[in-house]
């Protein structure tokens, strides 16, 4: 069941990034849609980051979630679409619920290592 939790990160992890760097137009008219698709997106890279590297502390693999966001933006510059705090802030609001998500799933109760 790990290998394929793991196979689903990373296939999650790859289709997100291909379509936050995929060329693009602009979408000011859908502004909420993308707000939303962002939210979710990184909602989702959280989780697989988690699943992917299951040692990593969840704060740590927030902040690796926002920094990846961050990075997405300063990309999208270079491949035609508009980068946007608005995007970001998004993206943060995402990776702060799946964060929130899973302590209340969790019941603030950290994680155990999982032994190999």
């Amino acid at each position: 069941m790990r290998t394929f939790l793991r196979f689903v990160g990373a296939v999650v992890l790859l289709v997100l990034m291909g379509l936050l760097l995929s060329p693009g137009g602009t979408i000011e008219e859908q502004l909420i849609w993308d707000k939303a698709a962002h939210f979710i997106a990184f909602g989702l890279i959280l989780w697989s980051l988690g699943v992917l590297f299951r040692r990593l502390p969840r704060t740590w693999a927030a902040l690796l979630a926002i920094a990846l966001g961050a990075a997405v933006e300063v990309v999208q510059r270079y491949v035609g679409r508009d980068p946007s705090w608005g995007d970001l802030l998004a993206d943060a609001l995402g990776v702060a619920t799946a964060l929130l998500i899973w302590a209340v799933w969790r019941r603030f109760r950290p994680r155990e290592a999982f032994q190999t």
